[in-house]
This record gives C-alpha cells, structure tokens and sequence, in this order.
C-alpha cells in the first residue's frame, strides 16, 4: 500500500477550492454582463415604445377627424402644428397638436380664440414632431427623441382638398 506524504489533503483540497472559487467570480461576472445588456433592451424599448405610442395616438386622433377639409397644417413660432377641426352642437372647435420644449402636446380649443404654444396639455416626451403633407391624400408624420426617429405616413380616406390647395403647404 502507497503511504500518503502529509499535507496532500491540503493541495487537494486548495486545489478544489480554486476551481469553485473561479467558477463563482465567473458566474458573478456572467450575471452582472447580463444584467447591463437586459437593462440596455429595457430602456431601447422604452424608448421605442414612446415614438411608436406617440405616432400611434396622432394616428388615431387623425383617424377619428378624418373628414373634409377638417384636417390642415400650420406653423406657428417655427413650430409645425397639425390641426383637426370638427363641428359640434356648441361650434367649430379645432384640436391642435404639436411638439414644444420637448413634449408633444395637444390644444382643444373653440376655433378662433387665442393661444400660447405653452397652453397645450403634455402628451408625452418628444423633441420632434413633423408633419408633412405628401401626394394622393397623405400625411407624413417623423417623430424624434434625440437618438432616434419613427416614420409614419397615413392616407386619408375623405376626398379631402389637398393641403396645397388649401394654402398650407
């Protein structure tokens, strides 16, 4: 029989030791990795989903106005402000919708009163906000958060006067 030296247990053992220790800072390491990069998706999605919501809402708003000659295109103080009107019992009352100081905002308001740019209720966070008038009837919105931009072109379905014949453009 092999007589063991004394002490081997000890190497043995601090071999043993090493090998769960480094799987341990390595486990460690592989967690706090994946913890930055499922953090880096949540808020690129978070990001994401306000450009996405907030060209979604605008949609809905021109949907939901989609009649003729109820929706034009103005520019106030270099700010581009897309305007719905519609009629009801009470008036002509006209939703505006706009972005200003980083929000994208919206004015519901009697058609002709005053107005401060600043007066809108704010929608959500944006810096920018473009809508532009292109052929056969659509509307081009660009909605920006300062890293990133979301397109939406929209056709409207009245056989609305084109934004150029209406002078807006």
């Amino acid at each position: 029989m092999e007589k063991k030296q004394p002490g081997t247990w000890i190497a043995n053992y601090a071999g043993i030791l090493a090998i769960l220790c480094s799987f341990v800072i390595g486990s460690l390491v592989l967690v706090n990795v994946g913890v930055h990069v499922y953090k880096n998706i949540v808020e690129n999605n978070a990001e994401n989903f306000s450009l996405r919501a907030s060209l979604s809402y605008v949609a809905t708003k021109v949907r939901q106005c989609d009649r003729s000659d109820s929706i034009s295109i103005t520019e106030e103080e270099g700010v581009p402000i897309l305007v719905l009107r519609e009629e009801l019992q009470s008036g002509t009352y006209r939703t505006m919708i706009y972005c200003y100081k980083g929000k994208l905002r919206e004015l519901f308001q009697e058609e002709g009163m005053e107005y401060k740019l600043a007066d809108g209720l704010e929608v959500t966070d944006l810096t920018k906000f473009q809508v532009n008038s292109i052929e056969d009837n659509r509307l081009q919105f660009v909605a920006g958060n300062g890293e990133e931009e979301e397109n939406l072109v929209l056709s409207l379905r009245s056989t609305q006067r084109s934004l150029e014949e209406q002078g807006l453009e």
